[in-house]
């Protein structure tokens, strides 16, 4: 599962859209932003005052006599201009916003593909991971490889006669070797504690010292069996997060390839000058570069009257938005999923009511696992994402 996870992880970070410094990205999205708010609020203002000009000339055409024909027409005249002009206002408005807002999901598309790994988030989940496998090997509990000890030599002397005893040495030898990768929950598990308590009441005298440990052993591995059963459902759901998130990383790949032939980029300075980019200004100016050349490509189909421009871009608009979205709605899930096994841990963690040697391993683990959702909060902040993603296109009000 520690393998799987940072496989998972992994992946996760080469499609980052948080991960990144998140200051440079904002600064990206800002600019565009308010490039694109200047360029509205101006064509609001030219509205403004064109929708003025058109009630003055109207009422100044009504005014002229119609035997003052010269005057008259020269006002018509006017009046046609100030109607050209609104009609070309209300044309640019539409065209100026979906132009900027086109720049701004590329841009986003780019963060979301970027290739990084934060060192820090990997080693942390590396290490609770890998303190995460000890808590089931019962190999590292000292109460356990004392027991053993008194077992095998039990065993050797009574092996062959018992076949009761050969089928629980088999279930234990299972449950205790971690090269064979069976889970400490379920029938085995069963099957080797039934047996071994089966056992307990058959010892006699002469193996006092095994009567004596068995109980704090099979505690022990009643306890490991109960955790392992309950860490098997949140396991689980990095299954079906990994699934989605692969789904998500195609689609990802699939829609920038698109965007990129749309206006024309060529996909291996992309692959030369972003992704294999490893600082934020060579990243920074390629997006700059990018938001260059799309302003060119929209300004050329523009001049098209085929062309269907301001649709295809507000397509790709919304399934950039969708993507957000949906990753925000995945990060919240991961971050969720860290959260149950700290919930986990603190159920199993009572001394009282568990084996010591376990709950100090547990604290241990804790420890690390506080990091990593620390560390993991911090790069992907699931709440903020999801909102930033809902209004990625709105205005802010004035």
């Amino acid at each position: 599962m520690r393998l799987y996870f940072l496989s998972l992880m992994a992946t996760l970070l080469s499609v980052s859209a948080f991960a990144q410094n998140d200051s440079l990205r904002s600064i990206i999205a800002d600019q565009i932003k308010n490039e694109r708010n200047e360029e509205l609020n101006i064509l609001r203002t030219e509205l403004k005052r064109n929708e003025s000009e058109i009630s003055k000339l109207t009422e100044e055409l009504s005014a002229i006599s119609k035997r003052k024909t010269k005057e008259k027409v020269e006002a018509m005249e006017k009046l046609q201009v100030a109607l050209d002009n609104r009609i070309r206002f209300l044309e640019e408005s539409p065209k100026t916003e979906i132009g900027f807002n086109g720049q701004l999901a590329f841009t986003e598309l780019l963060s979301i593909q970027r290739d990084i790994q934060p060192a820090d988030l990997f080693l942390q989940s590396q290490n609770f991971f890998s303190e995460m496998g000890t808590i089931s090997n019962l190999q590292d509990y000292e109460n356990f490889k004392s027991w053993k000890k008194e077992y095998d030599d039990y065993y050797e002397r009574k092996k062959g006669s018992d076949k009761t005893l050969e089928f629980v040495n088999k279930s234990l030898g299972l449950v205790t070797d971690a090269s064979n990768k069976v889970p400490l929950y379920g029938s085995i598990v069963n099957t080797a504690t039934s047996g071994i308590s089966t056992l307990l009441t058959s010892l006699g005298s002469r193996h006092k010292e095994l009567a004596e440990k068995t109980p704090d052993m099979l505690e022990l591995l009643s306890t490991i069996g109960q955790f392992e059963q309950q860490k098997s459902i949140i396991d689980h759901e990095w299954t079906l997060i990994n699934k989605e998130l692969e789904q998500l990383k195609e689609e990802n790949i699939e829609l920038l390839e698109s965007q990129l032939d749309f206006y024309g980029l060529d996909r291996d300075s992309y692959k030369k000058e972003y992704l294999k980019a490893t600082l934020d200004h060579d990243r920074d100016e390629y997006k700059q570069e990018c938001r260059k050349q799309i302003q060119s490509s929209l300004a050329d189909m523009d001049k098209d009257p085929n062309s269907k421009w301001l649709e295809d871009v507000e397509i790709y608009m919304y399934k950039v938005q969708s993507l957000r979205l949906r990753f925000g709605e995945l990060t919240s899930r991961m971050l969720n999923n860290i959260d149950k096994y700290q919930e986990l841990i603190a159920i199993f963690s009572d001394n009282s009511k568990f084996p010591i040697e376990f709950t100090n391993k547990l604290a241990n683990v804790s420890s690390s696992l506080q990091s990593v959702r620390s560390t993991f909060y911090k790069s992907f902040n699931p709440a903020k994402y999801i909102q930033d993603s809902t209004i990625m296109y709105l205005e802010k009000d004035n």
